[in-house]
Formats: C-alpha cells, structure tokens, sequence
C-alpha cells in the first residue's frame, strides 16, 4: 500500500457538532478512483448538478451509489471516531496533526509502505499546512509527502468524504444503512473522546 487519502465529516470548532469522523482510505494505486465521482455525477438530473458532491449535500440515491462504486474497489478504510462531548475544538495545526496522527500510526503499523499521504485542503494559509505537515512528520518520525489537494478539483478526495459521512450519521442520527455498505473493508475503527485524545489514552 502507497496511498492514503484523508478527510473529515463534521465541524471541529462547533460545539454542537457532536461528533467528529476522520476517515481513511488506505490503497496501492490511484488509478481509476478520480472516475468515482464523475461516473456518479453523470446519474444526477439537472436540477440536482451540484459543484461538488458530498456526503452532507446529497440525497440518500447518491450517497448509495458512490458507497456501492467505493465497495467494489474493495479499499482498505480506517475510521477515527471523536465524541467531542459538547467541547469546541480548535481548529489549530495542532489539533489537527493530533487527529490525523492518531489514524496515521494505526495505519502505518499495518502497512509501513505508505508514504504519500493525500489531505482535503483544510487549511486555508500555506504556513499553517507547512506547520501541520512538520507535526506530523514529527509525530510519526517518518519521512512522508503529504499533500494538500482541493476536492473541487481532485474528486478522490471525496471518497473519504462519504466514508466519513456514512460513519458519522452511524453515531449522531442511528442511521447505519451507509456505512454497512462498506463495513467488510473497515480494517479499524478507534471511538474515543477528545479529552481522552488529548491526553493520549487511546487504544489504537
């Protein structure tokens, strides 16, 4: 395995955004995933062409299909489930790394042969990407390419997306009809608290 490809579902500042999800999808190649999107968006009447699709702004028919097109790629998903407990998380590098870290670990003891690691551009300065990117590589003592794409221009950023998505309305709405859809290729999913996050008590 090369390639991990990260985003999130759910708001880290919003106090009233109970949970937060970051997933993962872990794969050799990209090859043929950038058709995921695209494929999907062909299905869509007129009235419903959207500048991006995404987990949060489709309805059910589309969120089906692109978790069925994920399912036959047969991917290897990893899930970092964060109830943050009424708390406001800062949207900091820091922060950030911390969550992205946690998964990163997980996944590199299981494939230590990933090294390029694609990110849903989350921030907005380069400096603070740049100052993410140093956490991370310290955090992991790993030299990794970590690369920072917008998912209105590179669609395989919105795989992750829907994962995430699927999981997180598993936990905040009791709707787990999407995330079963893809359930045989989760290799790991860690549900913790932020605080316990923080202090680094999880089991990974």
């Amino acid at each position: 395995m090369r390639f991990a490809i990260i985003d999130e579902s759910g708001r880290l500042h919003d106090p009233n955004d109970r949970f937060l999800v970051l997933a993962v999808v872990v794969v050799e190649s990209l090859v043929n995933l950038d058709k995921i999107i695209p494929a999907v968006r062909k299905t869509l009447t007129k009235k419903k062409k959207l500048a991006e699709i995404k987990f949060s702004t489709t309805g059910e028919k589309t969120r089906i299909r692109v978790l069925n097109k994920i399912n036959e790629k047969h991917l290897k998903l990893f899930l970092l489930v964060i109830d943050k407990q009424g708390r406001k998380i800062h949207d900091t590098p820091e922060n950030y790394s911390l969550l992205i870290s946690t998964l990163l670990k997980k996944i590199l003891a299981k494939y230590p042969s990933v090294s390029h690691i694609i990110i849903d551009r989350h921030f907005t300065w380069v400096t603070q990407r740049e100052k993410f990117n140093d956490l991370v590589q310290k955090e992991l003592r790993k030299p990794l390419f970590l690369e920072h794409l917008d998912s209105q221009q590179n669609t395989i950023v919105s795989l992750p997306d829907f994962v995430a998505g699927a999981e997180r309305i598993t936990h905040g709405k009791k709707e787990p009809k999407y995330i079963q859809i893809v359930e045989k290729q989760v290799e790991k999913r860690i549900i913790t608290t932020w605080r316990e996050l923080k202090r680094k008590k999880v089991k990974v």
